[in-house]
């Protein structure tokens, strides 16, 4: 195993550094300390490489692009219902960003910081941050995130977090896969899940689940272009859903190759776009699936949902894991 360090441009005045682990099978991983980014999953398969992710190669367009790609997303991935909450009796107001809601947390996030990084061993890097009161959040909260890679080409990111407040933390990769030679609607998902969130028209959950069925039933293999086909009747044309999931969450292949994603949370979001070219996903034309491991969105507003509160003192850690296999 090794890992290599190299610049990857600024941030005004601060280098963002790009960390590459590499493992005996020449499968690597790249982090940015940008938004604590997952740049790129890389494999070799007959001598030949393959990225696995949706990626870019220089810093600008990580910056620029709204679709968030790769990046840590927290305090709080997802949205959360008229940007309000209440903990412990104590309520909160912050300012919305998507109309009347908060999505991914605001314009302040860990999506948006420039991280400490450093080589924490010989296949992991461990990045840090500490924010204090972003865009309405109460508490200041220090965040340290490791990414590893072992030699079973199994990626694990650890998110652990402390706080001097009692505040809100539920953080995800917001990483796009496309494994493949074929276009991402010929590539086939599985999710493990019977149920998944009900949302209104502000994909806002409304507290309820729905069972699995039709367009939203991935309980067995299925080309994600047939899901989007099965929307169609529904006058819906991307999946932007949450669902319900255990360890073992999900699936995601191709003819050559599949990745299983693991989580020790509830959720699972998946999100079809093209982040490279905004009027192609405007046009529902799709390049690549992002998969969200997370606690299910808006939470702390519905108790079944899974606890995302931190209270002052207390520490939390959750492992989100994505294994390549070669079929």
């Amino acid at each position: 195993m090794v890992v290599e360090k190299s610049g990857f441009g600024k941030i005004g005045t601060q280098p963002v550094y790009l960390y590459k682990i590499t493992n005996k099978n020449k499968t690597s991983i790249s982090i940015l300390s940008y938004a604590a980014t997952w740049q790129n999953f890389e494999v070799v398969e007959d001598g030949v490489k393959h990225s696995l992710v949706e990626h870019f190669d220089n810093l600008e367009d990580y910056i620029k692009t709204p679709y968030q790609v790769g990046k840590t997303i927290g305090r709080v991935a997802g949205r959360i219902k008229d940007a309000k909450f209440e903990i412990n009796g104590v309520k909160y107001q912050l300012k919305p960003n998507d109309g009347r809601n908060l999505l991914h947390c605001g314009n302040q996030g860990l999506q948006y910081q420039n991280f400490d990084a450093a080589i924490d061993s010989d296949n992991s890097v461990v990045l840090s941050h500490t924010i204090e009161g972003e865009d309405g959040f109460p508490g200041t909260m220090k965040v340290n995130i490791r990414y590893s890679l072992n030699d079973d080409d199994e990626v694990s990111i650890t998110y652990k977090a402390q706080t001097d407040h009692d505040t809100l933390f539920n953080p995800t990769c917001h990483v796009y896969f496309d494994i493949g030679s074929e276009n991402i609607r010929q590539q086939q998902l599985k999710i493990n899940a019977k149920k998944f969130v009900d949302v209104d028209e502000d994909k806002i959950p409304t507290g309820k689940f729905l069972s699995t069925s039709n367009a939203y039933d991935f309980r067995n293999f299925k080309k994600i272009g047939q899901g989007l086909k099965q929307l169609k009747p529904l006058d819906k044309f991307e999946f932007d859903n949450a669902f319900v999931v255990g360890n073992k969450a999900a699936t995601i292949k191709s003819n050559e190759r599949a990745i299983d994603l693991y989580t020790d949370r509830k959720g699972l979001v998946i999100f079809t776009a093209n982040p490279k070219d905004v009027q192609k996903s405007d046009q529902h034309d799709y390049s690549s699936l992002a998969m969200e491991l997370q606690s299910l969105p808006d939470a702390i507003n519905h108790d079944d949902f899974g606890n995302t509160v931190l209270n002052a003192g207390q520490s939390v850690s959750y492992t989100n894991k994505y294994k390549y296999r070669k079929l």
